[in-house]
Order: structure tokens, then C-alpha cells, then sequence
């Protein structure tokens, strides 16, 4: 055996079919009774499986130093992956955000999904390229060689292995964090998961507000180095979320998990500027007197949230305009363009839409994904330590980490036995 892939989802699956492709003997061990779990469930089932940002911009997206990453970004621009996933038959079409979504060949509606096509045609591929399949198949251990041992008792061996075992969110889908336990033994520097693209609980009691949205607003996070976030906003019970806040959430997960304090701060006019809001407030001011300041407020926000800003920043929203202080005004506009939430908790990793944590990337070279301490030992995908953004990041992470995998281990391959590998189709 050329190479064990020990895990099904996106990255090793991705893995398993170009490895096949390139001429490769491949094994594929799946713990659960059927691959791609996670990606039937992606993008609301629909599976937005890359992001046309150019790589330059799209290494601006993860957690990591851009300059980490850009170069496997620049290896598999998302051109490369829409071509990809041509192969497996399977057209796209690209939203307004740049988003990028599978459509079956043929359809009339370009309507995106489902996200089990793409699992499906992936898994149909890599039979296709000659890759043995076992699920049912959970890994107990792993041994330099590689010798891989199932917990059924089952061993094999391979001259490479890749751990695409994914982090611990959707833990139903098979992912609980088994990469970070099987290396552990090898004495690879791991981080324990923490959730990622998830809801954050503020201290302040919000539960009035449950079901209140902001179609645009801006979320800035007190963690040095992380750019403000647009997107929409969402109150959520006990919880706030949104993509603007889901985007930041990662880097707030870390901190908590440290021990460190977490406040998050939202402008809601993030289009308006501060000196202009000013004199358009000081001219209502003189025009219309009696307005109420949290009539004013509702031009803005939702009236609950007006009145938690009113709150917030202590001016009654009873009050009328005629009676404001500038020092008061000063302090209403500083509150609508930066509301504070005090973060004391994160949604469960369970819930999480990736978690971040995992094997170090120090432990990893990030050009050919293998592991510096140890020979023919390569990851892929979430088991590592890095996230990034919504919008089809993560699973294009996923796929550029699998395919590069399987090229470099064909080269190593290539070069070691003088073969040439099967044209990559």
C-alpha cells in the first residue's frame, strides 16, 4: 500500500480520489458507516465549496499568518478546485459574495446543492480511481512504518499515512477530535479544540432582544492583529451571532480558552461616518426638538435596541432632543457605532460549525502538508490548527490540503522508484 488515508471527509476524500488518480494505491478508513458525513450538512446542506478570492486575499481569511498559507493557496487557487470538482461532473455557480456553490449538470434553476451530490460523487470517484474504501473502520493506533491498527484488531501497513480525521465540532458526524489522540503518542505538539464559527454569550442580559436582526453592522474583537468583520448580526436568546460575529468568534474561543477577557464591540451604521451622524443629529436637534431620543435611535436599530443602547450609555430614551447635552450626544453616537457585549462564553463545540485546535502547524511543513519529524506522515483539513472565515474557506482548506497530500507523496513516490504515475484527469 502506497497510502492510508484515515479519515472520509473533505480533505481525505479529496486526498483519496487524486491519490488514485495519480496511479497511487489507496486506502481509506472511515469510523463511521458512510464518508462525507460533514459535507452533507455544509452551507445549510448545500455545500458552498470554495470562495472566488484571489490567494492573496483568501490567506487574509484564516487564523494564521498569511504568508503560512498563501503558498498552498497559491497552488490551488479556487480556478484549480472549481476544475476539480468539474471532473467529478459537477457545475458551479458564483453568488454576489463570491461564494461558490455545486449545481447538478443540466438544471434549469441554478439552484445550489444538495451538499450530498458532492459527497456522493466524491466517494463515487475515488472508488472509480481504484481506492479501497473500508468504513465502519476506527483507528485505535498508529505506528511509524506506518502500521495502523484498528480497534477490531484489523492492522495495516503503508510507507505514508495522512490524518484527515477533522477537529471535534458535529461530533455526530464522526468528527471527535481523534487525530489530536492518535499522534499524542508520537509526541506532536497538539492545541485542544476550541469552537469556531460559533455564537458568542455576552455578560449582559440580551434574552429581550431574542430574534432581533441587523442586516449590516461591523464586529471588532480586543485580540491584536484581527480585522473588523461586516456582516449581518443576529440576537439569539443568550447568545449573539451572525456572520459578523461567527467570523471573529474563532479568535474569541482561543482567548476564553486562555483565560483571557473577550469583549466585542458592534458598530450598526458601519456605512455612516461618526462627524456626520454628529451634525445630522445637531441639525434634528434644531429642527425637530421634541423627537425622543429613542424614536431618533429606531432609524437605526430595532427599538429593543435602542433601548438597550439608551441603557447602555445612561441617556433615557424619553428624553427629547431639545434637552441633550453634546457630551450626551457624543455619548448616544459613540454607543451606536460601538455597543459593547463583555464575552463570557462561546456555543459549544459540539455545535460549532469548525473548531479550531489541533495539531500544531509548526509540526507540519505547509507546502506539502508532512509532518517535519517524521517521514511519510502527512494531515489534511481540520485536524490541524486552522480556521477561517464562512464563505467556503474551511472546505477549500480542506480540499488543497488533500490534493496536496497525494501529489507530493506520488513525487516522492515517482522520483524513489523511477514510475510515472497515471495523468492526473
Amino acid at each position: 500500500m502506497d497510502l492510508i488515508v484515515v479519515g472520509g471527509g473533505a480533505a481525505g476524500l479529496a486526498c483519496a480520489v487524486e491519490g488514485g488518480r495519480l496511479g497511487l494505491k489507496v486506502l481509506l478508513l472511515e469510523k463511521t458507516d458512510r464518508c462525507g458525513n460533514k459535507i452533507a450538512l455544509t452551507g445549510g446542506r448545500k455545500c458552498n465549496f470554495t470562495h472566488t478570492d484571489l490567494p492573496r486575499e483568501m490567506a487574509k481569511r484564516f487564523d494564521c499568518a498569511p504568508e503560512l498559507i498563501l503558498p498552498i493557496l497559491r497552488r490551488f487557487s479556487y480556478q484549480t478546485i472549481i476544475n476539480f470538482f468539474s471532473c467529478l461532473g459537477i457545475n458551479h455557480r458564483v453568488d454576489d459574495d463570491g461564494c461558490v456553490w455545486p449545481v447538478v449538470p443540466g438544471r434549469e434553476e441554478r439552484k445550489a446543492g444538495p451538499a450530498s451530490m458532492v459527497r456522493d460523487r466524491l466517494v463515487a470517484a475515488a472508488l472509480a480511481a481504484g481506492v479501497e474504501i473500508r468504513t465502519r473502520a476506527k483507528v485505535k493506533r498508529i505506528e511509524p512504518g506506518w502500521r495502523v491498527v484498528l480497534e477490531k484488531g484489523e492492522e495495516f501497513q503503508a510507507d505514508n499515512l495522512c490524518l484527515a480525521t477533522g477537529g471535534a465540532s458535529y461530533p455526530q458526524t464522526g468528527s471527535t477530535g481523534d487525530g489530536v489522540l492518535l499522534v499524542r503518542t508520537l509526541g506532536i505538539k497538539t492545541t485542544p479544540f476550541f469552537p469556531a464559527l460559533a455564537a458568542l454569550r455576552p455578560e449582559e442580559d440580551i434574552r429581550s432582544l431574542a430574534g432581533i436582526t441587523q442586516q449590516l453592522v461591523e464586529v471588532r474583537i480586543n485580540v491584536t492583529g484581527v480585522r473588523p468583520q461586516r456582516g449581518n448580526f443576529i440576537f439569539a436568546h443568550e447568545y449573539i451571532s451572525g456572520s459578523a460575529v461567527m467570523n471573529i468568534s474563532g479568535f474569541a474561543g482561543r482567548a476564553l480558552q486562555e483565560g483571557k477577557g473577550v469583549v466585542v464591540t458592534v458598530d450598526w451604521v458601519p456605512e455612516k461616518d461618526k462627524e456626520n451622524l454628529r451634525l445630522e443629529w445637531l441639525r434634528l436637534q434644531q429642527e425637530r426638538p421634541l423627537l425622543q431620543v429613542n424614536t431618533l435611535l429606531r432609524r437605526y436599530v430595532a427599538r429593543r435596541v435602542a433601548e438597550f443602547l439608551c441603557e447602555q450609555v445612561g441617556v433615557p430614551g424619553v428624553h427629547r432632543l431639545t434637552v441633550l447635552s453634546k457630551a450626551e450626544i457624543e455619548r448616544l453616537i459613540d454607543g451606536l457605532r460601538g455597543t459593547r457585549f463583555d464575552i463570557v462564553g462561546i456555543e459549544p463545540l459540539a455545535r460549532a460549525t469548525v473548531s479550531g485546535g489541533g495539531v500544531c502547524l509548526e509540526e507540519v511543513d505547509m507546502t506539502t502538508m508532512a509532518a517535519r519529524r517524521f517521514s511519510g506522515l502527512f494531515f489534511a483539513g481540520e485536524v490541524l490548527d486552522i480556521w477561517a472565515e464562512s464563505g467556503g474557506y474551511n472546505l477549500h482548506f480542506a480540499w488543497a490540503s488533500g490534493l496536496t497530500v497525494a501529489r507530493t507523496v506520488a513525487g516522492v513516490l515517482e522520483k524513489r522508484k523511477g514510475l510515472t504515475y497515471g495523468k492526473k484527469m
